[in-house]
């Protein structure tokens, strides 16, 4: 793990460690009811747009609130940050103004916590100075980007379909897999398995989860099957009874659980010990996070849509493989690291296409990217830029791409629930 680096006492051992990684428990105060937030985010509507260092010589900072700890952990993404803004220092940093300057990513831990990444946002921006800022994932993207648009500073981001981005003011970019062209993938992988095509759809009743069940299942009538049984679930659940006796009673084969990592932890476990075992499955969103490999066998033959493949020809795949191969063995893990590469990548380009640390001027450099990175090149259309998809399959621990076919491996059972 890169090492951190809480603070830089003066502006001289700045410039003598220009990447500084810096992740703080920063004490949160309860917001004391709606009323209270929403006046925060009035005030953060009043602010001018940030210009960046107060010094011209000083580093280009940049910053991102992401979830270190709490229910999802980001360790990988933030490494993909790191790893990019390595490679621009290494060049020198990024020349604006007619001088190459450092780039100082600054990144805050919110603890799976919506609250503290408001604070934390406003904070990096308003205190800081950063100029643009990096996402962290699922939900909290969404709600991050009221405080990009409230700041009006640039916010890129990735691990949010980009069906999800909703209408914003124009200073978010999602750079990220379709949920069309997984559920396409999914229902193509589905198709060669022997189910009676009955299909029970399981979601967090969070505007990510409401929209991934619709799409998901519209696309899975269309390719011949039937949603027999659809729950909604409060983030948080821990019991799955009511859903597990939907899905047997049903008659499903075919499992679509849309749920933060825990989540799911919860309903494979419950699964087995009430003896549901769908022929086919796929954990959208908990099992292609890190960390679905400590459920161990009771995971395994569980599909998965990744964002990246080793075997895809993507670009930087080698160097992704050379620096964090060893410390992250699966797909999914090393998926995230170029994920990260990717998103900081497109903003550090856009820094230097702008040639200003002016944020409307970065803005404007992101609506024309034309950046290709570690999820392939990028194209915006009303803010939003696809990425591949591909579907892979948990067995013994790891990652297994098995579509598209190319590099695939034959669809596996899900033995853990067996």
């Amino acid at each position: 793990m890169p090492a951190l680096l809480l603070r830089s006492p003066t502006a001289q051992r700045l410039r003598r460690r220009p990447l500084v990684i810096r992740t703080t428990h920063r004490r949160t105060y309860a917001l004391v009811g709606a009323a209270l937030l929403a006046a925060t985010a009035g005030c953060a509507g009043n602010a001018s747009s940030s210009s960046g260092s107060s010094s011209d010589d000083g580093p280009i900072v940049i910053g991102t609130s992401i979830s270190l700890s709490g229910n999802t952990v980001l360790n990988q993404i933030r490494d993909g940050y790191l790893l990019a803004v390595q490679q621009a220092n290494a060049e020198g940093g990024l020349e604006v103004g007619g001088k190459k300057r450092k780039v100082e990513l600054k990144v805050l831990d919110n603890r799976s916590d919506t609250n503290t990444m408001v604070q934390q946002v406003r904070s990096l921006v308003l205190t800081d100075k950063a100029v643009g800022l990096l996402g962290s994932c699922c939900q909290q993207n969404i709600d991050m980007q009221g405080q990009a648009d409230a700041l009006k500073v640039p916010l890129v981001m990735g691990a949010l379909p980009i069906e999800l981005l909703p209408e914003g003011k124009g200073y978010t970019w999602d750079s990220f897999q379709s949920l069309a062209d997984g559920a396409k993938g999914f229902y193509e992988v589905a198709a060669g398995a022997k189910t009676n095509r009955k299909t029970l759809v399981v979601t967090n009743n969070d505007a990510q989860g409401t929209s991934t069940g619709k799409l998901w299942a519209g696309t899975g009538e269309k390719a011949g099957f039937t949603v027999t049984a659809t729950k909604s679930v409060p983030t948080g659940t821990t019991d799955f009874s009511d859903v597990i006796k939907a899905g047997k009673s049903s008659g499903a084969q075919v499992l679509i659980a849309s749920m933060t990592p825990p989540d799911c932890f919860a309903m494979w476990k419950q699964m087995k010990a009430l003896a549901y075992k769908p022929k086919v499955a796929i954990g959208l969103q908990c099992a292609q996070t890190p960390g679905w490999g400590d459920l161990g066998t009771l995971g395994d033959g569980t599909l998965v849509q990744l964002n990246w493949s080793d075997t895809a020809g993507l670009p930087d795949t080698d160097l992704i493989v050379e620096k964090y191969g060893k410390k992250y063995t699966n797909l999914t893990d090393l998926g995230s690291v170029a994920l990260g590469l990717h998103e900081a990548t497109i903003l550090l380009d856009a820094i230097k296409a702008a040639g200003s640390t002016d944020t409307e001027a970065i803005n404007k450099a992101l609506s024309k990217s034309t950046t290709v990175s570690a999820q392939g090149s990028v194209k915006f259309v009303d803010n939003k830029s696809v990425t591949p998809t591909f579907i892979g399959q948990w067995e013994d621990g790891a990652i297994k791409q098995v579509w598209p076919a190319k590099g695939g491996s034959p669809l596996a059972s899900l033995s853990g629930l067996e």
